[in-house]
C-alpha cells in the first residue's frame, strides 16, 4: 500500500495505520447515517429519556 506526498511515493506502516483507521471511520459514519434514515425518531427518545443520575440528583427540601 502507498500514499503520495507532494508527488512522492510513501510506503509503510503508517500509511496503512492511516487508511485502517479512514475506512474505520467511513464505516462508523455510514452506519450513523443508516440508523437515521432508518429510525429518524430515535435520537428524539433517547433525548427525551430521563437520565439515570436524574432520580440521584433529584433532591427534595
Amino acid at each position: 500500500m502507498s500514499f503520495n506526498i507532494a508527488g512522492n511515493r510513501v510506503d509503510g506502516i503508517i500509511v496503512q495505520a492511516i487508511s485502517s483507521g479512514k475506512s474505520t471511520a467511513q464505516q462508523v459514519v455510514q452506519q450513523q447515517i443508516n440508523e437515521v434514515k432508518n429510525d429518524p425518531a430515535k435520537n428524539l427518545r433517547e433525548m427525551q429519556q430521563p437520565s439515570g443520575l436524574s432520580s440521584f440528583l433529584d433532591i427534595k427540601v
